[in-house]
């Protein structure tokens, strides 16, 4: 393989990477949102009783 064809595979490679990073924050970010909300609706029910 020629350097050009590697490093075609190099920035794909570093692309899908990054895509796989970024996929990963965002799912992560969502499923603590989720979680922070029911601890906020957790914490009102408490003061309301």
């Amino acid at each position: 393989m020629s350097g050009q064809t590697y490093l075609i595979a190099a920035y794909l490679g570093m692309i899908g990477a990054l895509a796989l990073w970024t996929w990963t924050v965002f799912a992560r970010s969502k499923s603590l949102e989720s979680k922070i909300d029911s601890l906020e609706k957790a914490l009102a029910n408490d003061e309301s009783e």
